[in-house]
């Protein structure tokens, strides 16, 4: 995870030295790198679904788009009558997963709240069309 261009506001005036002052005309904001204050982060990153059925199948995520559906065209296949032809579609921007309802008939649940678009997080329950799905997902850090 490399978050070079990243900035982050602070009003604190340890960093006046460090960082180029701006006056708002209420009082003075800094604007500093993020490397200023916690340097580089790496971290690798493991993601996936697994449907809660007997079977317990696991799909893994990476960071291409996935589209859920019936359909075997479809990159996740839910072969259940409750669940649309492509469901929904599942994205990782800014290191973050998202899960976008594709105008589905039965709908996205996320934790029992009904979403169209919605930031997913470790252990998060997924309702598609019936079909309970839970999403895992591990960050671990790495040393540069």
């Amino acid at each position: 995870m490399n978050k070079k261009d990243e900035k982050t506001i602070r009003t604190d005036r340890h960093y006046l030295d460090k960082a180029k002052a701006v006056d708002s005309g209420f009082s003075r904001t800094l604007e500093i790198s993020r490397d200023t204050f916690i340097g580089e982060i790496t971290s690798k990153q493991h993601a996936y679904l697994e449907v809660l059925d007997e079977k317990n199948t696991r799909f893994e995520l990476g960071e291409a788009e996935a589209i859920i559906g019936r359909t075997p065209e479809c990159d996740i296949q839910l072969p259940a009558g409750n669940v649309s032809r492509t469901h929904a579609r599942i994205t990782f921007r800014n290191e973050e997963y998202q899960i976008e309802d594709l105008e589905s008939t039965n709908g996205i649940y996320v934790n029992g709240i009904k979403i169209e678009k919605c930031i997913l997080r470790n252990h998060d329950l997924l309702d598609i069309g019936g079909v309970k799905i839970l999403f895992n997902e591990e960050k671990i850090r790495q040393e540069p």
